[in-house]
């Protein structure tokens, strides 16, 4: 004989939840008293973004897990709400029918104002056209006097009733504005589709006597996850760089999470496991061959698909359902935070227990602060945009791994732009944009082209361009260094010259220049990894100055030369 027991899998307890960028791994402790032989665990309710065979069991007690199986079973609508919107629905119901009142009320006293109309209106045609047998109408004072006490009447009792009419259709208003408030709230928490049915995890354990066990329930849910932000504050005058490392939490996956221990992990697993293979590459030339329509666009027209993409869209289903004022003030430290580094990923464990409910889209928990001391340095590549900007630039020396996320900069506590923080490891070198500095001004003025030809021979033709950059420092107190970055064209033939003429630059040496060293600017001229020129120049207080760039491009006479940036 199997017992069975059932469990609501909403109802057990967090033990503990990671959070990866694109989906969450539950875990649940389910207490279950077996009894001698064969026992069904039947838990019930899973979310609807459930991961297919994601749930994992393992137990503790006097009993043998003999099979897991998933099952998709029917459902009232009832059984499937979380429990916040189980009290927005009983919330809904409430305001209905307080608004099906106030329409009645509404109803019955535009009756009454059509009733009184009607009855002054019977009266009057009354009094003005009488019967054949009561006569002609005689006008005299005291019909005057009662037509005088019927208007009255009406306007008094006309005036209370449109009064009370007003004061109804407002209540009926208010009462929709907070109708329409529960049903947003309650349309941004629903699950998307097949509300009618539920997954279902069905345990076989097998027991020789009669016990406690404790089974540990691990199954992982998308459309939950967490994106880093920051918070990156800049002070000049020290100078220090202060980073504030955020996660924001959401939650969509149709489960309320309440106090649980939270763990981000910058695990990727949607980048999956397998190396990929490398086939032979085979060179040949070139034949010319008319372009034929691939056998997928012929059944897409036709409407024919493979049974991976049916499985693709099957699964893409499951997911969708699923003040600084110059005083001293004591600065509220963020909430320690453990930080694991793993062999693939590291993990920051929150230090207190969060709640998440189903839902949420943005809820920010302080990963860590970090203080690093910044090099400010001035950068412009005018052929872009004629402006200089204030650039912090720092080597992480903290634990912390920065990923890619929004950032919010401040300089000297002004807020002054929005920007993406890269994937930065500890020990590696990063810059972070503060803005344009208006007291620089940089002016990129039209390039000059010469062209010549030569050569007794083999004839050949010369191109020269010359680019000037003007720069001015409109600052009265301290001189400034810029640095220039502008393109020198590379040549990808050996039949092609290129020569920088003006300035005289040191070449790039990829053995002495390390990419995450920082390096404080110096004046000079030198060529970068991308073979762009690098112009570094001291602009005294209120001068300018005038760099002059010219490069020289040599190539057999009849060739034509193109210019193409890539990145």
């Amino acid at each position: 004989m199997t017992t069975v027991h059932e469990f609501d899998i909403r109802n057990q307890e967090i033990t503990n939840i990671t959070i990866l960028s694109d989906r969450a791994e539950i875990k649940r402790s389910v207490p279950v008293s077996v009894k001698a032989g064969i026992n069904e665990v039947q838990l019930k309710h899973f979310s609807h973004c459930l991961q297919n065979d994601s749930v994992r069991v393992d137990g503790r007690g006097k009993s043998t897990i003999c099979d897991v199986t998933e099952k998709i079973i029917p459902a009232l609508r009832s059984e499937t709400d979380t429990e916040k919107m189980a009290e927005l629905r009983r919330e809904l119901e409430n305001y209905e029918s307080i608004k099906k009142k106030q329409e009645d009320q509404k109803g019955v006293v535009e009756k009454k104002i059509e009733g009184l109309d009607r009855t002054v209106g019977e009266i009057g045609k009354g009094v003005m056209n009488p019967s054949k047998e009561s006569g002609n109408v005689v006008i005299d004072e005291k019909l005057l006097e009662g037509l005088q006490k019927l208007f009255d009447f009406h306007e008094t009792e006309a005036e209370s009733l449109k009064l009370s009419l007003r004061e109804r259709e407002e209540e009926i208003s208010k009462t929709l504005e907070k109708i329409n408030k529960v049903n947003y709230e309650l349309n941004r928490m629903k699950r998307s589709g097949r509300s009618n049915t539920c997954r279902s995890v069905i345990i076989t354990l097998e027991a020789l006597e009669e016990g406690d066990v404790q089974l540990d329930i691990t199954y992982q849910v998308f459309q939950s996850g967490w994106e880093p932000s920051y918070d990156i504050r800049v002070d000049t005058q020290k100078p220090s760089m202060t980073i504030t490392y955020y996660g924001k939490l959401y939650n969509r996956c149709g489960e309320d999470w309440t106090e649980f221990p939270a763990v981000l992990s910058t695990a990727q697993p949607s980048l999956g496991g397998r190396i990929p293979e490398l086939g032979t590459l085979d060179a040949h030339f070139y034949r010319h061959v008319e372009p034929k329509r691939s056998f997928k666009l012929m059944k897409r027209s036709l409407g024919i698909r493979s049974r991976k993409a049916e499985a693709v869209e099957e699964e893409m289903m499951d997911v969708e359902e699923c003040d600084d004022d110059g005083t001293s003030t004591d600065e509220m430290a963020p909430p320690p935070m453990k930080v694991t580094q793993n062999t693939l990923s590291t993990e920051f464990k929150i230090a207190r227990k969060s709640n998440l409910p189903n839902g949420t889209e943005d809820h920010k928990v302080t990963i860590g602060t970090a203080v690093f001391t910044p090099s400010l340095v001035h950068e412009s590549v005018p052929s872009k945009t004629a402006a200089a900007f204030l650039t912090a630039s720092a080597a992480n020396s903290s634990v912390l791994p920065f990923l890619p996320g929004e950032t919010s900069i401040f300089l000297n506590n002004a807020f002054v732009a929005k920007s993406h923080m890269k994937n930065v490891a500890p020990g590696e070198r990063f810059t972070c944009s503060l803005g344009v500095d208006t007291a620089l001004r940089v002016e990129y003025k039209p390039a000059k082209k010469f062209h010549e030809e030569g050569g007794y021979i083999t004839k050949h033709s010369a191109h020269a361009t010359e680019q000037t950059i003007s720069v001015k420092n409109t600052r009265s107190e301290q001189p400034i260094l810029l640095t220039i970055k502008h393109h020198v064209p590379r040549s990808t033939d050996e039949k092609i010259r290129v020569k920088l003429a003006s300035p005289v630059a040191s070449p790039y040496d990829p053995a002495t220049t390390a990419d995450n060293e920082v390096v404080e600017p110096r004046e000079g001229v030198r060529m970068n990894k991308d073979h762009n020129l690098e112009w570094t120049v001291k602009v005294a207080p209120n001068s300018s100055k005038d760099l002059v760039i010219k490069w020289i491009i040599e190539h057999a006479k009849g060739q034509n030369i193109v210019l193409q940036e890539k990145f």
